[in-house]
């Protein structure tokens, strides 16, 4: 009995689709990068940043761009279009083979009317890659719904 309870438990929580987790990252919304903490939800990011606090949703949500060591930028998704440049394989793809430097995520998203970004960034490259992971399911869903 207890055998059949654990298997029934493991099956059920491999067919449950990933709802996120929680990073500790280097964050900066117009202001100096300190440590933060950022959470990618079933449907929004949050994060405590350091001169205010993240919310982004569907509703708020514009782009996202990955910068790579300060200079080459390539775009996940471009404002409301659905053409993807790299994709969430490529990008994790991209990430596995890097081994050091630093990656940038810039949430662009509306508030009170106002574009804003805010940025979060790695440089632990695995960690990166399960950001990646996470948010790159989340803008396919805000990308469904648009």
């Amino acid at each position: 009995m207890i055998k059949r309870l654990i298997a029934l438990a493991t099956a059920s929580a491999l067919s449950t689709p990933a709802l996120g987790g929680t990073y500790e990252a280097i964050c900066s919304y117009y202001s100096a990068y300190q440590p933060c903490r950022i959470t990618v939800g079933v449907d929004n990011v949050e994060g405590n940043l350091p001169t205010d606090y993240l919310y982004v949703d569907r509703d708020n949500f514009r782009d996202l761009r990955v910068y790579e060591d300060y200079g080459k930028s390539s775009n996940i998704v471009v404002g409301t279009v659905t053409t993807l440049l790299l994709g969430p394989i490529g990008l994790l793809g991209f990430l596995a083979t890097k081994k050091t430097g630093t990656v940038d995520y810039a949430f662009m998203f509306k508030e009170e009317g106002r574009r804003r970004t805010a940025f979060v960034r790695f440089v632990n490259m695995k960690v990166a890659g399960e950001f990646a992971k996470d948010a790159s399911r989340l803008v396919q869903e805000f990308k469904a719904d648009q």
